[in-house]
C-alpha cells in the first residue's frame, strides 16, 4: 500500500509518497518513496497583491500535473493534498483550486491553521511523554501556529498571520506582532516543571544542524542565537554554497530564526527539539488513522 501527501505551502509545494511498514496496525512507522519539492513561492503573490498570479497559477498546475502521474506511476492508493496560508489568504484561492481539480484531478483542500497544527502535531503527540508540558511552534512561509501541550493534549493554540515570506516582504501588520504577543504575555506555563518547545518546518531543522545538534538532541537557546547571528552575517552566495541550503530557504531562514528566538525569549523557554516532520508527515499519519 502507498499513501501519497501533496503540500501547497507559502514558500513550496511538496509531494511525499510512503509506505507504512505494518499494515495491520495504526501505530506504524513509514517508508518513504518519494520525495519532491518545488519552492513555487506562492506567498511572493499573495502577500503583495492579495491574489496569485496568472504565472504562478500556470507553475501550479503543472506541479499538480506532475505529481498526479508521479502518484500514477508509484501506484498510489489514496493520497490528501492539503493548501495553508497562501491559499487562504488569495482571493482566487477558492477558484484555483475548482480549476486544478478540472484540469488534472487533484482535489485540494484550503484547510485552516487550526487544521494544519493539528495534522502536524499528530506526527508528534506519539512520541512525546505523556505527563510532560511543550510548546509546539511550527513556523511557515505564511503564517506561524503555536500550541501548548500538557499531558498529551492541547490546553492552547493560536495561529498568526507572521511566516518568514511575510516578514521577507514586510508584509507582517504591526497589529499581528502586537496579537501574538500578547497571546504568548498571556499563556500560563507550569512554574514547577521545565517546558521545552518543538519546533517544525524545514528552518529549524536546519538551524538545528547548523548549530551542531545531533538528530534527536535539544537545541539550547543559547547556541540558536549565535547561530542565528552567524547566519545575518553570511550573504547568499555563501548560504546557498557553502552552508548548502536550497536558494529559497537561504532568502528566508534568518527570519525563522529572528521569530523561533522572540517567541522562545517570550515564554522563557530556553530549550527547543526540531524533529524533522512537517505538514506532509501528518498528512500521510491523518489518512492511515482514517483507515482503522
Amino acid at each position: 500500500m502507498k499513501l501519497a501527501a501533496i503540500d501547497i505551502g507559502s514558500n513550496a509545494v511538496r509531494l511525499y509518497i510512503a509506505r507504512p511498514l505494518h499494515e495491520d496496525v495504526m501505530l506504524t512507522d513509514f517508508k518513504s518513496v518519494e520525495f519532491t519539492r518545488l519552492p513555487l513561492r506562492l506567498g511572493d503573490d499573495v502577500f503583495q497583491t492579495k491574489e496569485i498570479s496568472k504565472a504562478k497559477i500556470e507553475l501550479l498546475t503543472k506541479a499538480m500535473q506532475a505529481f498526479a502521474l508521479l502518484m500514477e506511476i508509484y501506484n498510489v492508493d489514496t493520497y490528501m493534498a492539503c493548501a495553508t496560508s497562501a491559499m487562504r489568504d488569495a482571493t482566487n484561492g477558492v477558484s484555483i483550486v475548482k480549476e486544478i481539480k478540472k484540469l488534472t484531478g487533484v482535489k485540494i483542500n484550503i484547510i485552516s491553521g487550526k487544521e494544519e497544527s493539528r495534522l502536524i502535531q499528530g506526527t508528534i503527540l506519539e512520541t512525546l511523554p505523556a505527563k510532560n508540558s511543550f510548546v509546539h511552534i511550527d513556523v511557515g512561509g505564511g503564517s506561524t501556529e503555536i500550541a501548548y501541550i500538557r499531558n498529551g493534549k492541547i490546553k492552547q493554540y493560536e495561529s498568526f498571520n507572521i511566516g518568514t515570506v511575510r516578514m521577507k516582504e514586510g508584509k507582517v501588520k504591526d497589529t499581528e506582532w502586537t496579537r501574538m504577543n500578547a497571546w504568548l504575555d498571556n499563556l500560563v506555563l507550569p512554574i514547577d516543571e521545565v517546558v521545552t518547545a518543538i519546533g517544525t518546518g524545514g528552518n529549524i531543522v536546519k538551524l538545528s544542524e547548523l548549530s551542531g545538534c545531533k538528530p534527536g538532541t535539544l537545541l539550547n537557546l543559547h547556541h540558536l542565537k549565535a547561530t542565528n547571528v552567524y547566519l545575518h552575517s553570511v550573504d547568499q552566495h555563501d548560504r546557498v554554497y557553502e552552508l548548502k541550503m536550497n536558494p529559497d530557504r537561504a532568502e528566508v531562514i534568518e527570519y525563522a530564526g529572528d521569530l523561533f528566538i522572540s517567541i522562545l525569549e517570550r515564554l522563557n523557554v530556553h530549550e527547543i527539539m526540531a524533529p524533522n516532520v512537517g505538514l506532509k508527515d501528518g498528512i500521510i499519519r491523518d489518512i492511515w488513522r482514517r483507515r482503522f
